[in-house]
């Protein structure tokens, strides 16, 4: 028997060692960039100072890259799928040399673009990079369910939220630096990963509709649970995209990683990470002053 606890005591001193969290200058520091889409056009369609081609917000632009360049990142990652990393190549390359201007693409307002390729090429590097995994899912996929109403209506006060952040930025009561770092504080943060991913658990018993062109095997959905299935949808895309980020961290060996993407993703991968020990969390409010 004291033998027995003896390797027991060995293999669990063992683990522990195997499992000891990284040394804080082996981590791998990364910033998050949450960011409404600027190239969609129900957004920029809506006033000249939601449109980032403008002179004034060009001019912020430079400023926020300016700043952002003194975190000194070795890799930028975007919301664009790996599989379509030889179209990310081929403009970012372009745009390098330049033979690409933003205003010649349908989607040349949008943030991987005007932060991502305009960081990169300033800072001087080769490449930039995907990390996303795209999903046809709907935050308004619920058809019914015990609690619906109660979800709905905090879903309703999430929107009102972000509708009004966008009202002032529209008014010209936010600088777009910092619309950036509202969107990107701790507590906007929390909210976004409350809405959609704890709250909806709390309807149960109910179903899936089609929307926008979702496509659910609903044999397989557990309806009494339906509010776990639906969470489980969204996190699923969440840590498909959180092993791109670590497969493209490691092939690059990259040591200081901005990433740029839909501020609902760099909401869920705050805290995706930040119980990951190989990773240090930098705040974004940290260089943007």
């Amino acid at each position: 028997m004291k033998i027995i606890y003896t390797l027991y005591t060995v293999l669990t001193l063992a683990v522990s060692v195997s499992f000891a969290q990284t040394k804080p200058d082996e981590k791998v520091s990364i910033m998050l960039m949450g960011s409404t889409h600027f190239g969609q056009q129900q957004f920029y369609k809506q006033g000249p100072s939601m449109d980032l081609f403008s002179n004034s917000r060009q001019q912020e632009i430079a400023d926020i890259n300016k700043q952002l360049a003194k975190y000194k990142p070795d890799l930028i990652l975007i919301e664009t799928e790996p599989s379509e990393q030889h179209t990310v190549d081929s403009l970012y390359h372009l745009f390098k040399a330049g033979k690409l201007a933003f205003n010649q693409l349908d989607y040349g307002r949008a943030e991987q673009y005007q932060f991502g390729y305009n960081l990169a090429r300033q800072i001087g590097l080769q490449n930039i990079y995907g990390a996303d995994y795209s999903t046809s899912v709907s935050t308004r996929l619920f058809k019914d369910g015990k609690n619906l109403d109660r979800f709905v209506a905090d879903m309703n006060a999430y929107s009102e939220f972000g509708r009004s952040v966008d009202q002032q930025f529209k008014d010209g009561k936010l600088s777009l630096k910092n619309y950036l770092l509202k969107f990107n504080s701790s507590e906007i943060y929390k909210l976004t990963y409350q809405m959609i991913y704890v709250n909806p658990v709390k309807v149960t018993n109910g179903s899936f509709g089609k929307v926008g062109g979702n496509i659910i095997d609903t044999s397989k959905v557990d309806k009494e649970h339906i509010g776990a299935d639906y969470v489980s949808l969204f996190y699923s895309r969440e840590l498909k995209i959180y092993s791109n980020i670590l497969t493209v961290v490691k092939a690059q060996q990259a040591k200081r990683v901005l990433l740029i993407m839909g501020q609902r993703h760099a909401s869920a991968l705050s805290y995706i990470m930040a119980n990951d020990d190989d990773f240090k969390l930098v705040p974004l409010s940290s260089y943007l002053k």
